[in-house]
């Protein structure tokens, strides 16, 4: 089996990320679960981890969980944050732009450069053009959008300056803040979106029901081990709720209700 929690897995949280898997390893196997790995993979190529039949848990975003992952993996659980934007299992993006910059409203963000981190996003990418839609700026009215590959990168080229804006969920930004204070320097939130719930823990398709009961009972241990409660509190780990894997269908009514708008992409 495989297991790996790529979400929020920042180079500066590696420590604490590893340091969770310890303790929720040991309650997965208290559970009743075998073949727990020793240690996490960290993926390169995440559709090929997502979609492993040997994969016990990951993480991944809501849109590929409702799209090209659809009927491919099993949901298992939805983690809360303890962030500014979170609000128990949900969460939304902030839009950031330069401090310097006279952009006062979501309205003046027409003939910018956009930076997203990929179109398979909710936080970076779906929720963006449902707010641009809300905005009045119709899609061909960026002057550019620009793929950049993470939140982290489209940070970057916001205060480069070769981005104008970018859409960050709010997580991550809460992160970085507190990780990498230089690289948000001279950059502020000018808005939010439209929330949605939180990144989905999953697991293969072919786990048998009884151990994704396992899978949950352990999830929810660590989540409740004191002992884990440093290491959370690092990572931002605040509650797991088991929800309707229903609730995600906010995110194709966001999608198609940007694409009404004219925003079937970032351009």
């Amino acid at each position: 089996m495989i297991a790996a929690l790529p979400m929020y897995d920042f180079p500066e949280l590696r420590e604490d990320t590893d340091a969770f898997w310890e303790g929720l390893r040991s309650h997965l196997a208290a559970a009743g679960l075998i073949g727990i790995p020793q240690a996490l993979t960290r993926p390169t190529d995440f559709y090929a981890h997502w979609l492993d039949p040997n994969l016990l848990i990951s993480q991944t975003c809501g849109y590929p969980l409702t799209h090209d992952l659809k009927g491919k993996v099993r949901y298992a659980a939805t983690p809360g944050y303890d962030a500014p934007g979170c609000d128990g299992s949900t969460y939304r993006s902030f839009v950031i732009v330069r401090a310097a910059d006279d952009i006062q409203r979501g309205s003046d963000l027409s003939g910018r450069v956009a930076a997203y981190n990929g179109a398979d996003s909710q936080s970076g990418c779906n929720v963006l053009k449902l707010y641009l839609a809300g905005q009045g700026i119709a899609n061909g009215l960026l002057r550019e959008a620009i793929e950049s590959g993470a939140h982290r990168k489209s940070v970057a080229m916001v205060k480069a300056g070769l981005a104008d804006f970018c859409a960050v969920d709010c997580v991550t930004w809460t992160l970085l803040t507190a990780l990498a204070p230089d690289e948000v320097t001279g950059l502020r939130i000018l808005d939010q979106t439209a929330p949605a719930p939180c990144l989905p823990f999953i697991t293969s398709r072919s786990l048998p029901v009884e151990d994704v009961a396992s899978l949950r009972t352990g999830l929810s241990a660590a989540f409740n081990d004191d002992d884990l409660a440093p290491c959370r509190e690092k990572l931002l780990l605040a509650s797991l709720t088991v929800l309707d894997e229903a609730a995600y269908d906010v995110i194709p009514e966001q999608e198609m209700s940007a694409r009404v708008a004219g925003w079937a992409q970032v351009a």
